[in-house]
Order: C-alpha cells, then structure tokens, then sequence
C-alpha cells in the first residue's frame, strides 16, 4: 500500500511534467562517452539563484544531494564524497566537502558536471551521480568568509565564522582556513513522573544553560611534485571547550517542592588530523594514488557532577570523570587501469590502526564524603589492525547500458586490556555490482547489491554515565562490526535538465545489529551496547526538484523529500517482533526558494518532519516524539557589496520534544511496570543575520 501511494505520486509529477521547464534559465548540454551520461551545467544556469560560493550552486544542482561520505563504513574507500574538483576528489576525510566547495567563488566556476552513470574515467565508489565542479584556469588569489550571529532563547548572541584564502604558490596552491563558533543556547525540560495507574508522585522543573567555545585552523597544498605527479595535503585541528549548567526544584505529587537539583559539566577536547594524496600517472591509461591518514584526538570530561539538595534529608551528590583519547592512522594505495573507451580496472590495498584510551571513574557522597563506585571496563584500552585488499571495474557496455562491480577482502584483528581483555580477529568478504540502464536521455534505472561492515564504535567497549538521564552503559568487550547486505533499485525521471523525480526501493538485511542487551554482575544488571541478531529493513524514498513556473511562481524551486521505513527484528528481551531502535517509520522535508534577480532579493523555507521513533534497553521503553515539525524561513539579498546577507528564522513553530518512557520492574519480558515518565524539552525559536561572501 505505501509503495503505491509513493509511485502515485511520482506519477503525479510525470503528468505535470511539461510545465516543469517553464521558467528553466538555460538549456543544459548532455555530453561524455555514453550520450546523456554527463550534463553539463554551464555558470550561467546559476545566475538566477544569485550564487556568491561554488557551495550555493552544488545547493542548486537539479536531482543532486551532496554527501561528505559514509563514515560509517570502514575504510577510506567509503569517506570521500560524491564530489569532484576538476574531475579529483578534493578531500581525503579531514576536511568536508561543503568547507571545499565554499572556498570556492561563484565567478571561478566555469560548469558543474552531474555524471549520472558508471564511466571509466572517473571512480564512482558506489555512488549513482557524482558532481563535478570545473574551475577557471589560474583562477590567482581567492578568499571566502561567513559570519552569522545567532540569538536564540537565552537572549545570547551565538557567533560562527568561517573565512578561508587561497593564492598561487609555485606551480600549485595553498589556502589557510579559520573557523570559530561561540554558542550559549538554553532550554526548558519539564519531567512529570506517574505511576502505572496514572497518579502523579513527582514533577522536574529544569532550565538547561550551555556554553560552547570552539576553533578550528587548517591549511591545505595542492600541486605538481613532477611532470606526472600530483600532492594534495590538508592539516586541520579543533579545540573545543564545553560548559553545561541544570537547575531547577522537584515537586511532590502535590506540588510542593521536594529538593533543588543542580548539575554541571566541563568538557576539554582537541583534535588533529593529517592527510595526504599523491597521484601519479605511470603511462597511457595507468595511473596510481596513495593516501595517508593520521588523527589524533582527546577528551577531558569532568568533574561532571550532580548535587539534590533534598529539603528534608540534606545533600546528596554524585560525581563523574572520563577521560578518553582516540587515534587513527590509515595507508590506501591503488592502480587505476583504463584498458579502453569503454572499460577499467581498479585494485589496492588498504591497512590501518585504530585505538582509545578510556577512563571512567564515577562517585557518590550521601552526606559522608565521596566514595567510589566500581564499574566493569571503566579503565579500557582497545586496539584494532586492520588490512583489505580490493578490486573494482566499470563496463561501459553501451550508450545506455553500464555495469560496476567490485570485491574487498577484509582482515581484522581487535584486543582490549583489563579484566574482561580478550583478543578476536575477524574476515569479511565484501563484494558489490550494479547495473545502470538510460533508456533515454531523461530516464536512469540503476540496480545495485552491495555487502558492508559498519565502522567500529570504540565508545561501545568502554563504560560511561549520563547523570542527565540516569544512565550507566557497561561497556562490552564482545561487540563486533554489524553487517548487512544491501539491495537497492533507483529510477529517476528528468524534465528539461532543470527538474528531476527519483524514486528509490531498498532493502537492508543485517547482521548482528546495534542495539543495547543485558549484562548481568553479581550485584547488578547493566544496559550494554550489544548485537541483538539479524534484522530486516525496507526503504522507499521519493526525492524531487521542481521549478513552479506551472503555479505562476517565476525563478522560484520546491525540493522535496519524503522517506519510509519499515524495520523487523526479534527483540532479545521479550523474544517478539519489534523495529529496530532509534528508525522513525516517516522522514519528510521540504525546501522552496524564490528569486527576483531584478531586485536581488530571494526569500524561501525548509521543513522538515520525523515520525516517533522508540528505543528499547533492558529494563525500559523510550518513545521520542517531534510534534510539528521543524519550520525555518529566511529572507536574503546581494544589494551590498556583492555579499549575501541573510536574515532568518529557525524552529518557527516552537515545537517541544517529548519522551515518554516506562520503566519495568524487572526486565520488559515480565511486563511489570514501576513508573511512567513523560520529559519535554523547549528549545524555543531563533533569530539569526549571516554575511558571507566570496572574492
């Protein structure tokens, strides 16, 4: 039923399709080795959305979502993004795709390239489009700044830079980057507690203040090191400082008040990383790349502490430490081979190192001083060494037929320290195919089978306290990587190059999913991060851009996106059916812009909505709801000195966040309830005015 109504709207959209073009600036030129398999859009098809970066373009490219890369997936093959500069990948994980792109002035973009199948000249990685943004030759000194002030519900006033400049160096370019963000937002969390039969034994009245600190300095070269080689380097480092202030009284059932809560949280934290790309071509058709990867990063959390001045009985009071430390060094090198117009071939290897290094030391004073208390794995090392092999091809079997397939090998070995220390190694083979078919220059149907290993979550070895939700997580020295296997369809129907429709069919079937399960000590049972089994997951995406020359509405676009989930596993608890946690079943967002070039003026809103979604631990049930939605609205103009300034407004309709949760006597399985909860956090609307620019 749901796939009908989706495809009814698609259809909808089909039937409408000749007005889509109606108000489109410019035809686009479909050009590449397979006819229609690359459309270049020309500087020119921008104008009207009065771009100031190459940032605001790719925003603008009609069927195209950029991704920063999948960082959940292990490996430097799956964290580079769907993006190209002059047909290379700019970045190599250090440094994100929309920071590049907004370094980059409108006027020094000559086309942007949207490669919507498997060619062999560029290496898809298992994207179905890629975005290819060509630059002007010796394009000289360029620089780009953003500054927005933001004042939200604590009458603070938030401050974010982002400015960068780039000039020739030699034959190559190096460009320093500073961005910075100060941030004090505040809200207002409510906790009501009831008992199973709906009588009220207690009320939580909080305001959450924060305050945020953060810059993040960077310098980039890119360049020839030779007649056949080229170096790009990007080093880049963040300091953060964190503060975090609660108070507020608890009231009995009948309102009076019970005791005076206060907690306060310090967090320290750094972070650099380095990374390196040579690429060199070794004869006609050969070529190979070399990548290194190093980060290192540190948190110093504490003292976090929580103190309830109960009116009656005196102070009790709790207190936190954590410290952590994580590292990670990474080598990938490979060969390209285009043995033809038509074919190439791809193959490496990959070898990295992962660790960290966690502390947790948690305390309790009930009016005699603080003493400690013991928690498993709460002093934890872990490593991980891992190493792949792989290979890819791309077949171009005709103009509008491509295959791309390719297999990983994968060797892993994990150790951890401590009294639960053990050491394990694991081996995954990890093939991928897709086929894609242009049964015209306005249609693509793309099919693809894919296996993957999610990225480890070191965080899930180690234990760690939230005095916030009251919430201790063992850590389990037994998790592994979950896996699934992946099967999508993908059909996208074009309309006069400046419209698109996309609809997407998938279905996951996992192994070992992420989830919480039991660990049981002598005096104590613990949530613990876990893998609760296999599970399935179906998908069906609708994704649009549409101009509304149709409704009247000159140089103005709607993007829509709207997406289902349906998700089964068997609760490990309770032994039933239920979804998987943390997955809405509804995901939807709209986002309309309008321009009047005349007047260099646009205006525009996004929204965007999320079904409830549940979480389920041992002991307790969760369901998280967003009521309304989220509505943002912006007005902008490029009158002044050729810069974008923006006034705008986010979370319009000041909607408050709810959890609902049920606590258990016992486990769920015996279906005992103790108490109910309900919690609702206000975070209230926010005012913010942006300058950004590019010369």
């Amino acid at each position: 039923m749901m796939i009908a109504r989706t495809t009814s709207l698609a259809l909808l959209f089909a039937a409408t399709a000749p007005a889509f073009g109606d108000d489109a600036p410019e035809p686009v030129i479909a050009e590449g080795e397979a006819d229609g398999a690359i459309l270049a859009y020309p500087a020119s098809f921008f104008t009207e959305f009065s771009p100031v970066t190459a940032r605001d373009m790719i925003n603008r490219l009609p069927g195209f979502s950029l991704s920063d890369g999948d960082t959940g997936r292990r490996g430097l093959a799956d964290a580079f993004g769907n993006l190209l500069i002059n047909g290379e990948r700019p970045s190599d994980k250090t440094l994100g795709l929309g920071t590049v792109l907004q370094r980059i002035p409108a006027n020094q973009v000559v086309r942007i390239e949207l490669i919507r199948e498997p060619l062999p000249e560029y290496d898809m990685r298992g994207y179905s489009q890629l975005a290819n943004v060509i630059l002007v030759e010796g394009s000289g000194t360029r620089a780009s700044f953003e500054h927005t002030l933001t004042r939200n519900n604590s009458s603070r006033l938030a401050s974010e830079m982002e400015s960068s400049i780039t000039r020739p160096v030699g034959s190559g370019e190096i460009t320093l980057g500073l961005n910075w963000e100060t941030w004090g937002p505040a809200n207002d969390r409510t906790v009501i507690s009831e008992s199973p039969d709906g009588v009220r034994l207690s009320s939580e009245r909080y305001n959450d203040q924060r305050r945020y600190r953060e810059i993040e300095p960077s310098i980039s070269y890119a360049g020839p090191i030779g007649e056949n080689t080229r170096l790009r380097v990007n080093a880049n480092a963040e300091f953060v400082a964190w503060r975090r202030i609660i108070s507020g009284f608890a009231y009995d059932g009948a309102g009076q008040p019970e005791a005076y809560i206060t907690q306060e949280a310090n967090e320290r934290s750094w972070e650099a990383g380095l990374s390196a790309t040579v690429e060199r071509d070794w004869a006609e058709g050969l070529a190979s790349t070399t990548t290194f990867l190093l980060t290192r990063s540190d948190t110093d959390n504490g003292p976090e502490e929580e103190s309830v001045n109960t009116l009656s009985a005196g102070v009790e009071r709790a207190q936190v430490l954590y410290q952590n430390a994580e590292e990670e060094t990474a080598l990938r090198h490979s060969f390209d081979w285009t043995l033809s117009e038509a074919h190439s071939f791809t193959f490496g290897a990959e070898a990295a190192f992962n660790a960290l290094d966690a502390s947790l030391a948690l305390f309790e004073d009930t009016g005699g001083g603080y003493v400690p208390i013991p928690l498993p794995v709460s002093d934890t090392r872990v490593e991980e060494v891992r190493g792949e092999l792989f290979a890819d091809t791309v077949w171009v079997l005709s103009d509008t037929l491509s295959l791309e397939g390719g297999l990983r090998y994968e060797y892993s070995e994990i150790s951890q320290s401590g009294p639960s220390g053990q050491a394990r190694t694991f081996t995954y083979l990890k093939p991928r195919a897709s086929a894609t078919w242009r049964p015209g220059e306005q249609r693509r149907l793309r099919i693809g089978i894919e296996r993957n290993v999610d990225q480890l979550d070191f965080g899930n070895f180690a234990s760690s306290v939230d005095l916030n939700s009251d919430q201790v997580d063992v850590g389990n020295p037994d998790y592994r990587p979950q896996t699934d296997w992946t099967l999508e369809a993908e059909f996208e129907q074009r309309f006069n190059e400046d419209a698109s429709v996309t609809l997407t069919l998938g279905r996951v079937w996992r192994q070992d999913l992420d989830d919480y399960i039991a660990i049981i000590t002598p005096t104590e049972i613990f949530d613990a991060p876990g893998n609760i089994g296999d599970g399935a997951l179906n998908r069906v995406t609708l994704e649009w851009t549409s101009p509304l020359g149709w409704l009247g509405l000159r140089n103005a676009t709607l993007d829509g996106f709207v997406e289902w989930y349906d998700s089964n596993v068997t609760d490990p608890v309770t032994g039933e059916d239920r979804a998987w946690s943390g997955i809405a079943e509804w995901e939807l967002s709209f986002d309309f812009r309008q321009t009047f070039p005349e007047q260099q003026i646009a205006w525009g809103w996004d929204y965007f909505y999320l079904s409830d979604a549940a979480s389920y631990r041992v002991g307790r049930f969760t369901n998280i709801q967003h009521p309304g939605g989220d509505l943002d609205l912006y007005v902008e103009t490029t009158r002044w000195f050729g810069l974008t300034t923006r006034l705008g407004a986010d979370f319009v309709l000041d909607t408050t966040e709810r959890q609902d949760r049920i606590f258990y006597d016992g486990s769920r399985a015996d279906g005992v309830e103790s108490l109910r909860q309900q919690r609702y956090f206000d975070f209230g609307p926010q005012v913010y005015l942006s300058v950004r620019g590019a010369f």
